[in-house]
């Protein structure tokens, strides 16, 4: 008896700390973001934006390099800031793209608490900038690297965007957590559970979907589960020797670039 009173109270334990600790598990925020130019960003420009709750937030933006190319409007994983992922999609901006690096309150030295309804605020305030430049929904693609595809998806399923790029992307958190917490009622005790596979279904522009098979943070069948849920126009590459966040060392930019040339450059 003494065993079950203890098991039970354990586990107990476990679940009330789970559901305290989930905004540093989701959101681990990261460090100090410095300039753009110490992370070899040359001409990317640093755009203030201040949230309707007063957080002022320090998005990137290099222009297209190429007359009517659209801007790729870019959110990051749950770690790091824009600064480490700047080299990565710097092909991007070499193809003539234009590049809007969105970055997230509580990371890079921003203040604010973390939240799924405060990133899609903060993501709808980047999109009006960028329509406020004279961008039209047409002009801009959605590119999601992890925790960011579930902004990319939302915001591709209210704006009629160009084109929809996910990297190692998620049906939903909910079903992230449940698998690697499976002891535990975890899709009950998340508040936020970015269901990315519901929003997918009101998206109409063509969709891109890259993961690793070897991904042990997202695993590849819930990439899967996404793509079976696309309405429209998609396309995939699973890589065979892929993890989570080596996939451009697998290939990944010429599949990318493979993608927009089929869907938007050669338009």
């Amino acid at each position: 008896m003494n065993f079950l009173i203890f098991a039970a109270t354990f586990y107990t334990l476990v679940l009330i700390g789970m559901y305290l600790l989930q905004t540093k598990l989701v959101y681990p925020g990261s460090e100090i973001r410095t300039k753009p130019e110490l992370y070899g960003g040359v001409g990317v420009q640093e755009i203030t934006l201040t949230t309707s709750d007063g957080i002022e937030l320090t998005h990137w933006y290099q222009p297209a390099r190429k007359t009517g190319y659209p801007v790729i409007v870019a959110f990051h994983g749950n770690a790091g800031h824009t600064g480490d992922r700047l080299q990565k999609l710097s092909y991007l901006t070499e193809l003539g793209y234009g590049l809007f690096q969105v970055e997230y309150r509580g990371y890079a030295g921003h203040g604010g608490t973390p939240s799924e309804q405060a990133f899609k605020n903060d993501g709808l305030d980047a999109m009006e900038w960028l329509k406020s430049q004279g961008y039209t929904d047409e002009q801009l693609i959605m590119y999601g690297e992890s925790l960011g595809t579930g902004m990319a998806v939302w915001l591709a399923s209210r704006h009629a965007v160009k084109a929809v790029i996910l990297e190692a992307p998620y049906s939903s958190i909910a079903d992230v957590a449940q698998s690697k917490y499976w002891f535990l009622p975890a899709r009950f005790l998340l508040k936020d559970k970015w269901k990315s596979h519901e929003a997918i279904k009101n998206v109409k522009a063509p969709v891109f979907i890259f993961h690793g098979e070897k991904d042990g943070v997202i695993p590849v069948q819930f990439s899967r589960k996404l793509l079976k849920a696309i309405p429209g126009q998609k396309q995939a590459a699973f890589f065979e020797k892929g993890f989570h966040m080596d996939l451009y060392d697998h290939g990944a930019e010429k599949d990318v670039t493979a993608f927009l040339e089929k869907y938007v450059s050669s338009q």
